[in-house]
């Protein structure tokens, strides 16, 4: 297989373990500080996952570097627009916090960036189809990813709130987000042309 053709595998792999071990580490030093009692260490903890963001842009730039012009000019624009967006939201909000809306942490601006450029990412990906004539199937494509992501996600809320596990919104939304994952990898392991 050409190394163009491998990108997308390549990237999904490298993006997606370096948000597991983002994940992991930002759940595992949620619990691992109240047992530091070595301040050094403990600010250690406190900033372990900040390597693996690294590893995650690291990611995005490898797969920049593997693609042809065509898909480089479409992910610099999805992230151009995306930006921007997140430039609009975070400055709008911060007028809206003026006004009694409540603070927003500058740690949102990364995933509304992240939502955004998946957003306008999943657009140009069906508009490329559109103009291949393949439209509909890959319309049919993303409706099923819509469904099967609100789908799982809400299976999980309800058997989480029979079992007592969490349900708070930010639980749902990995949840939500692992499940797109999944579909995406399956999509693109899979050799099938679509991948939303």
């Amino acid at each position: 297989m050409a190394p163009i053709a491998q990108a997308p595998r390549r990237y999904f792999i490298e993006f997606n373990g370096a948000l597991v071990l983002y994940i992991a580490t930002v759940l595992g030093r949620e619990h691992a500080v109240h047992y530091v009692t070595d301040p050094t260490l403990k600010t250690l903890v406190l900033l372990s996952p900040i390597p693996f963001v690294c590893l995650a842009a690291l990611a995005v730039v490898r797969f920049y570097r593997r693609i042809d012009e065509y898909h480089r000019l479409q992910l610099l624009e999805a992230l151009a627009i995306a930006a921007g967006v997140t430039g609009v939201v975070t400055v709008s909000w911060g007028f809206l916090e003026d006004v009694g809306a409540p603070n927003l942490s500058l740690f949102y601006a990364w995933p509304i960036m992240a939502l955004v450029w998946a957003v306008v990412a999943i657009y140009f990906g069906w508009k490329d189809k559109v103009s291949e004539g393949a439209g509909l199937k890959a319309l049919k494509s993303v409706a099923a990813t819509l469904i099967y992501v609100a789908v799982g996600t809400a299976v999980y809320a309800l058997i989480a709130s029979w079992a007592g596990w969490w349900t708070h919104w930010a639980i749902l939304v990995l949840v939500a987000t692992v499940l797109f994952v999944g579909r995406m990898g399956f999509f693109i392991f899979s050799k099938k042309s679509t991948p939303c």
